[in-house]
């Protein structure tokens, strides 16, 4: 039988439609359709009426009767001939279904009826199917589980065997090496006691013979005394002159008496040593007494605990026999058992090995047909892989085509930076100036007062050389005292020589905690003021609260007088030095000097690597590794040249030194140019009237020269126009021209476009032009990112400055991108090919670098795909949407920031403790990609790109009207972008969370889960992943001890992997844990569980339920407080998961459910998608596509296990721009532990949708998926505009 569409919905019953369609395969020809004549023959109604029907029946006024017209006709004749008069107009149930005429709302709903009809019975077979997988993959699962627990447990009997017999060994050995431990101590207790001994009779030897000295000392001054006393009798009795003989003699008796109370003072000290001898000598007989009766006394405990031991030995050794008698009994039971369920499970084995056998055969011609399609698949990435290269080979070449032009502007563009950042830098040294001076006054003082006592010192050595000269012929007992003051005075002399040395105590504040790795670091923590004693490279030494010891100055801020921080490095200040450059220099870092191959550079400053110094006005820091030292050229420093008049120039423009040997300026002042320097510092004589003339350096640009009399001059070039300056800026070569804000200039040459000639005050040189703006109207609107003036024109200044925003964040992430793959090749590569340092080692330092470019790789790819969707150097529409969805993706940032404080530490530990180590990566810092900069800087990128992008987006939000249809999308990005960092802050904060997530992901076996778990990560949308509780559960009934870790977004059950180490019990995240924990059961997800107390809450066991979609765990804890906390935190969890899933499906509902006004609305019908490339190792995905127009969004279902999903997903969104609206189509894959993963993204603006499908209806377009290596979209698009022009 013929089957006609919607024969349910037509007036003509289904039996008689059969027995006229019967009667028209009679009549019909082979051609399909009848002629009146035949058809109506045989009916007997009159012309009019036969007239009337064929009319209403022909609906198509072709003259011909098919089958449905046929049976419309046989249907009136039976009217007619009932006697009811025939209808005038066909009503509508009488029409056929096929003819009758739809409008697109009901085509739309009928299909969706139909599609949803079909969809559910597949989704419902698809359920089913699945269930009766999933049902035997648990059945096998269930039973290689009870196979595994068996083997377990003959494993662990026969560990346990093994286990108590090493004890047994092993106790042997501990009481063998107790016993050879307490004799070594006997042997080094007497040996001790013996040189003790010794020691005190060397003592008092050496006692006696001090005083035996001492004693025949004084007894010799006696006996001089004596004889001088007769000698002066005997002048009294012979000499004349008595006057003077007594006043010898009385001064003899003073010192007599002098000497005598010396002499009686010396024997009281006398007799007090040989007191304070005997009380030695009696402690040390005592402390002899005391040693003797503790050495009985450990003697007797010794035997003691041998007895003790013994005991123990003999009862533990009962205990022994008897568990093993236990344990012997307890194996044949077990061995009984086992043998049961052995002859079970053997029938069981060989059912399944013949379905196995089915299902192996299965899997062989699968795997045969995958390994087709991966061939077919590999083929065609090396095609596309072929044509990128070679695409890439052509970018290569139109990039060396415009290499000179872009130099031109990067040279301009690295003035205008590093003038903005000299502007500022300067405005921050004219308030320190003030400050640098006093300190400098100050300093001169101490110098003066310093060298003031080193005079009076050198005085008073002379002073006491003398006095040693006039006293050698005194008495022997005056000279102890001289030498004594001689001592003092050289040790006084010569803490004054040494002083100088000494800077003064510098103050740091801590910025954050740090923990002493070695005995000789200082410990403190956050806020607390150090004491610098000593300052080494990288490591100063400190004083804190009485202890010493060293520590990073990485850790440190350094506080000035005040106590305020100061965050400005501390600078050796050195004598000012002239140095030539060995390599070109350039650096897009704010504050850096630039320089080219053999310039010369005045070196101001040295700190460590990084030197600070200046070209002209132009100063900065640049690498030490790049100059050499330069010979001064000593002729230019003699004026008086015969034949050579000398140069005298004119102050222009004020100048403050900063230091000593520089010349304060100010306009109007004459300087005698004695000697000129490459650099641009001149050194001159200032010629002040009335005032004493000065010699000292100053900047050449500061000054004009006056002309001689003598010579030809040449004529001035005539000015082409006048400019006006917009900033300051400052020379950086000598062929450039610095000049002032508000500046007038004299043009002079203008055939470069991005560098003029001019002439400021007599002088001449190239400036940039973006530095300035014409005096008249007529000014140049050309920028860098814009190609075609005529659109730049149209733009407005808003538009103008949100382009400029959205290409620099452009060329940021390139430049950024460059950085990152550079780490890869000139540091990864080497030192993980060098050997220095373990793979441990190197993932703690680099930790997930590769990670880290493959997020912003994606973000690269998207911008550039966007950019060249619009045209090379032409306006990007949109940028907000891809910004938000690659910010998402950034986790690993998390993980990176948060580990890189210890990634710091082991490299700076490394370098200081290995010199070899340090010069190697000395050694490779010198590529010249790397500009001087050393590991360590790159590693500090990725925390600073990321504090950026909130500043990118800020930046381009300000710029873009709240009508346009990017707004919207840039404020999710910038929230995106705010979260993200902090959440990275977080991580670095939470330090102890991500090393305990460290710690789970080192320990823990993630066997038997299909996709890749990354502890220390992002959730899938609840942001970074914390461990919010652990520790050990007790199953029911079987007692199994298992050990549990709650997240935020699951709940993990492990089990420990027996070890047998002498070490006892590992605790759990101790870094000493060499433990190994498996999974026992699959992660349990929080927004799936339902947490229980027992029944009867009045129980005193601590047991609670956890309910998981069909299986529910029955778990025991150690106590009821241990389960309380258990049940409240999980329950919070639980909630906080669920809440969040809502928040976002209410989102996305608003989103779509807003009611949208436009000039039309498309019809998107996805299809499916083909040859995605899935990152498991599977191969296989969980496909879902996105698609989005501006702010309206749509998700498809999710697809399990497939790589060319079928979705047939319809969605409609409503038009608002027809020429900034774009169609966004991406796909994503599912995850559970993480962000889902990003598989490609397609875009099709609607101004190219409206051309396609003008006047041809919906069509059907394959679009590539860009950022990814393969993959294409089927989707049918359906264009409707509101103005009557639609696209059917």
């Amino acid at each position: 039988k013929r089957m006609f569409g919607g024969r349910s919905i037509w007036a003509i019953t289904p039996e008689e439609r059969d027995k006229h369609d019967q009667k028209f395969d009679t009549l019909s020809p082979a051609q399909g359709f009848v002629s009146g004549r035949n058809a109506m023959a045989s009916t007997l109604l009159t012309q009019s009426q036969l007239a009337t029907i064929w009319n209403l029946a022909d609906m198509d006024k072709d003259g011909k009767l098919k089958a449905e017209e046929f049976i419309l006709a046989m249907h009136l004749v039976d009217i007619a001939k009932q006697g009811q008069p025939l209808p005038i107009t066909l009503p509508v149930d009488l029409v056929p279904p096929s003819l009758r005429y739809l409008t697109f709302e009901d085509k739309f709903k009928r299909n969706l009826e139909l599609g949803n009809a079909e969809l559910e019975k597949r989704r419902q077979a698809l359920l089913e199917q699945q269930w009766r997988e999933e049902e035997r993959r648990a059945q096998k699962v269930r039973e290689e589980q009870e196979k595994r627990e068996r083997e377990a447990r003959e494993l662990e009997l026969r560990r346990k065997r093994e286990e108590e017999q090493r004890l047994e060994r092993q106790k042997e050995l501990e009481r063998q090496r107790e016993e050879e431990r307490l004799r070594d101590l006997e042997r080094k207790e007497a040996a001790k006691k013996e040189l003790e001994r010794q020691r005190q009779l060397e003592w008092e030897r050496r006692k006696k013979q001090e005083l035996q000295s001492q004693k025949s000392q004084e007894q010799e001054d006696i006996i001089l005394l004596n004889a001088k006393k007769r000698n002066l009798e005997i002048e009294l009795e012979a000499g004349n002159k008595h006057k003077q003989i007594s006043d010898k003699l009385r001064d003899a008796q003073f010192k007599r008496k002098v000497q005598k109370n010396e002499l009686e003072s010396m024997n009281q000290k006398r007799e007090s040593r040989i007191i304070e001898m005997n009380s030695l000598q009696q402690q040390f007989e005592a402390a002899k007494d005391k040693a003797e009766k503790e050495s009985r006394a450990r003697e007797e405990e010794r035997r003691l605990r041998e007895e003790e031991e013994r005991k123990r030995k003999e009862e533990e050794e009962c205990k022994l026999r008897e568990e093993e008698e236990r344990r012997e009994q307890e194996r044949r039971r077990i061995e009984e058992e086992d043998r049961k369920k052995q002859e079970e499970e053997r029938r069981k084995i060989e059912e399944e090995r013949r379905q196995l056998e089915e299902e192996r055969r299965k899997l062989v011609e699968e795997r045969r047909r995958q390994e087709e399609e991966r061939r077919e698949e590999e083929r065609r990435r090396q095609e596309n892989e072929q044509r990128r290269v070679e695409e890439l080979k052509r970018e290569e070449d139109r990039k060396r085509e415009k290499e000179e032009e872009e130099r031109r502007r990067h040279r301009a563009q690295e003035a205008a930076i590093r003038d903005a950042e000299e502007r500022k830098r300067k405005e921050e040294e004219k308030r320190k100036k003030e400050e640098e001076d006093r300190k400098r006054r100050e300093e001169e003082k101490k110098k003066q007062e310093e060298e003031r006592r080193r005079k009076q010192q050198d005085e008073e050595l002379a002073a006491a050389a003398r006095l040693k000269e006039e006293q050698q012929n005194k008495l022997s007992n005056s000279k102890s005292d001289i030498v004594a003051a001689l001592l003092r005075g050289l040790e006084e002399r010569k803490v004054i020589l040494y002083s100088w040395q000494v800077v003064g105590k510098l103050l740091v504040q801590a910025l954050c905690s740090w923990t002493a790795k070695t005995d000789s670091h200082l410990n403190f923590s956050k806020n607390d003021v150090i004491t610098v004693l000593e300052q080494q490279e990288n490591w100063w030494l400190g004083e804190l609260n009485g202890m010493q010891g060293w520590f990073p100055k990485t850790y440190v801020t350094v506080l000035n007088i005040n106590g305020n921080r100061n965050n400005q490095p501390i600078i050796l200040l050195l004598k000012r030095q002239v140095v030539s450059s060995l390599y070109t220099y350039e650096s897009p870092e704010p504050g850096d000097l630039t320089f080219r191959e053999g310039d010369t550079i005045l070196v101001t400053q040295r700190e460590g690597d990084w030197w600070r110094g200046s070209i002209g006005d132009c100063c900065g820091l640049f690498p030490s590794n790049y100059v050499k030292p330069k010979e001064t050229d000593t002729s230019s420093l003699k004026p008086d040249l015969p034949g050579k008049k000398p140069e005298v120039a004119q102050v222009t423009t004020a100048y403050t030194a900063s230091g000593t040997e520089q010349l304060n300026l100010s306009p109007g002042q004459l300087i005698l140019i004695l000697s000129k320097n490459p650099s641009g510092w001149w050194l001159g004589e200032l010629q002040a009237r009335g005032k004493k003339r000065q010699k000292g350096w100053f900047p050449s640009s500061h000054i004009k020269q006056l002309g001689s009399n003598s010579g030809k001059s040449t004529p001035a070039a005539m000015p082409v126009c006048q400019v006006i300056a917009m900033y300051d800026y400052a020379s950086a070569k000598e062929d450039e021209l610095s000049f002032s804000k508000s500046q007038l200039i004299n043009v002079l040459d203008k055939n470069d476009p991005d560098w003029w000639k001019g002439e400021v005050n007599g002088v001449t040189g190239l400036f940039p032009t973006n530095y300035v703006k014409m005096t008249t109207s007529d000014s140049d609107p050309s920028q860098q990112w814009c190609a075609d003036l005529t659109s730049l024109d149209s733009m407005s200044p808003q538009e103008k400055k949100r382009q400029g925003y959205i290409h620099e964040l452009i060329e940021t992430e390139e430049r950024y991108m460059e950085d990152l793959q550079l780490v890869l090749e000139v540091f990864h590569k080497p030192m993980s090919e060098s050997g220095r340092l373990t793979e441990a080692e190197m993932n703690m330092i680099f930790v997930n670098w590769k990670e880290l470019i493959m997020c912003n790789t994606k973000l690269v790819k998207a911008l550039r795909v966007r950019k060249k969707t619009g045209g090379e150097k032409m306006p990007v529409q949109m940028v907000g949407d891809i910004l938000a969805a690659e910010l998402s993706h950034m986790q690993a940032y998390i993980r990176f920031c948060s580990c890189q404080l210890n990634a710091a530490a082991l490299l700076q530990q490394k370098t200081d403790q290995e010199p070899d180590f340090k010069d190697f990566l000395k050694k490779i810092a010198t590529d010249y990609r790397c500009k001087g900069m050393p590991l360590s800087s790159f590693l500090l990128k990725p925390m600073q790109r990321i504090t950026r992008y909130p500043l990118h987006i800020k930046n381009i939000l300000e710029s873009t009207p709240d009508s346009h249809v990017d707004h919207s999308q840039l404020r999710e990005a910038l929230e995106k972008a705010e979260e993200l960092c902090s959440q990275v802050n977080e991580g670095v904060r939470e330090k102890e969370n991500s090393d305990r997530l460290e710690w789970i992901q080192n320990h823990v076996q993630c066997e038997g889960i299909t996709e890749s778990l990354v502890f220390n990560s992002l959730t899938n949308c609840l942001g970074p992943r914390k461990l919010l509780h652990s520790g050990k559960l007790f199953k029911t009934k079987s007692n199994k001890e298992l050990y549990a870790f709650l997240f935020t977004d699951f709940l993990l059950f492990t089990q420990a992997v027996k070890q047998f180490t002498s070490s006892g019990a590992d605790k759990l995240f101790s870094p000493k844990s060499s433990t190994q924990y498996r999974i026992y059961k699959s992660p349990v997800f929080l927004n799936e569980v339902l947490v229980k107390m027992p029944s009867d809450p009045s129980s005193d066991e601590p047991v609670f339920h956890i309910s998981h979609i069909d299986r529910v765990y029955t778990l025991k804890t150690e106590n009821i407080n241990e389960r309380t906390a258990w049940v409240q935190k999980i329950k919070a969890a639980s909630e906080e998961f669920i809440e969040t899933e809502k928040k976002k499906r209410e989102k996305a509902y608003q989103a779509r459910s807003m009611k949208a006004s436009g000039i039309g609305r498309l019809l998107v019908t996805i299809q499916e998608a083909t040859e995605l490339k899935s990152s498991k190792p599977s191969g296989k995905s969980n496909p879902y596509c996105e698609v989005t127009m501006g702010a309206q969004c749509y998700t498809s279902r999710t697809l399990n296990d497939t790589v060319n999903p079928k979705w047939n997903f319809q969605c409609q969104f409503h038009i608002k721009d027809l020429y900034q609206d774009v169609l966004c189509i991406t796909v994503y894959e599912r995850e559970q532990f993480a962000p889902d993963d990003f598989l490609g993204r397609t875009e099709v603006p609607v101004a190219t949708i409206k051309k396609e499908l003008e006047n041809k209806g919906p069509a059907t377009r394959r679009l590539l998926l860009h950022e990814v290596p393969t993959g294409e979209v089927w989707v049918r698009l359906d264009l409707q505009l509101f103005d009557g022009k639609a696209h059917k």
